[in-house]
């Protein structure tokens, strides 16, 4: 994955949530490179901006852009657009744009990236537990497991917990819904805008990138 964007001069990280992939990015880029945060969620934006004000190098390198990707604009040809656990909140049709939007804005021989999706077909995942952090005298979780909701939907249910020793104090759940992406359907979707395959990408990642004419 670092080999892909190492050196990138402009980067389009779109729902980079909280920040964490943001830090890694900012470690790539050229010297005179940055990055368009595209985070349209306002509770996200402010943790983000609270994460990269941390960094001093930021400050001349990251453009938080409120908008969300469908709407976003960014100014200059870029060098990657990464996406990662976002696909599957967007519709076949939504996907369409987003595709085509964001495959213009890239320069000739631009990536974009995006990770392989889990489940790849629409089946139930069971539920499984996620460890977190312990902060004082807490330790946190997450119970997550999934249920089918359609041909190409599964719906998600997240239950993150609060335990005190073996004492569970606190649990808050979250439901939504989810779109399945196969490996074959993104690599149709992309292929239909006019990007092709990199030959680099690791396992795990997909990665396409713009020839010289669209």
């Amino acid at each position: 994955m670092r080999r892909l964007v190492t050196g990138a001069r402009t980067v389009a990280e779109i729902g980079p949530g909280t920040g964490l992939f943001t830090e890694v990015l900012l470690e790539l880029l050229a010297p005179d490179g940055e990055i368009f945060a595209i985070e349209p969620t306002r509770i996200m934006r402010a943790a983000l901006v609270t994460r990269v004000s941390r960094i001093p190098e930021a400050a001349d390198k990251v453009t938080v852009v409120p908008e969300d990707a469908l709407e976003a604009e960014v100014d200059t040809p870029l060098d990657g657009v990464v996406l990662f656990n976002m696909i599957m909140h967007f519709s076949p049709d939504q996907r369409a744009r987003l595709w085509s939007k964001w495959a213009r804005a890239l320069r000739p021989g631009g990536l974009l990236i995006v990770e392989s999706q889990y489940p790849q077909t629409a089946t139930a995942v069971p539920p499984s537990v996620v460890p977190g952090g312990t902060l004082g005298r807490y330790r946190y979780d997450t119970l997550s497991r999934a249920d089918v909701a359609g041909e190409d939907l599964i719906h998600w249910v997240m239950t993150y917990r609060t335990w005190r020793g073996d004492e569970l104090i606190r649990e808050e759940t979250a439901e939504f819904d989810c779109h399945v992406i196969s490996d074959e359907t993104l690599a149709t979707e992309l292929l239909a805008v006019g990007l092709e395959r990199h030959p680099a990408a690791p396992e795990g990642i997909q990665a396409w990138w713009r020839p010289q004419a669209l």
